[in-house]
């Protein structure tokens, strides 16, 4: 699945939508995707190949590829919304072990993310 980064010009800075990082017209593939009760959305983008991808705003994206990743797994939640992406990443503690820099879920992301950009470019 990749967007494009619309920008988030009238409104107040905010780590959230993106434009700390990304540049607007410019293409990202997402590597998560979370859907909340509310309806709002978030998308896991790695932004730099040296930090954390981060989970930013869908408002300040569009859609411009529906390719659904094959590693990508579904968890619907029973107070409502969903998450989309790698079984391991939205299970458990994963995002935790990797703000801890734990070398196993280092070398587990970087297989994922590189099977996932192997595949959108492939698309």
């Amino acid at each position: 699945m990749r967007v494009r980064y619309l920008g988030a010009p009238d409104a107040p800075p905010d780590p959230l939508d993106g434009r700390y990082h990304f540049t607007p017209g410019r293409e990202y593939v997402v590597l998560e995707l979370h859907v909340r009760s509310d309806g709002s959305s978030s998308l896991r983008i790695e932004h730099s190949p040296h930090e954390l991808a981060g989970l930013y705003s869908g408002k300040f994206f569009e859609q411009v590829s529906d390719v659904i990743p094959s590693e990508w797994s579904v968890e619907i939640y029973r107070r409502g919304g969903l998450s989309m992406g790698p079984k391991e990443w939205i299970a458990g503690d994963f995002w935790e072990r990797m703000m801890e820099r734990d070398p196993e879920a280092e070398a587990a992301y970087e297989v994922t993310r590189d099977a996932i950009l192997a595949e959108e470019s492939a698309a």
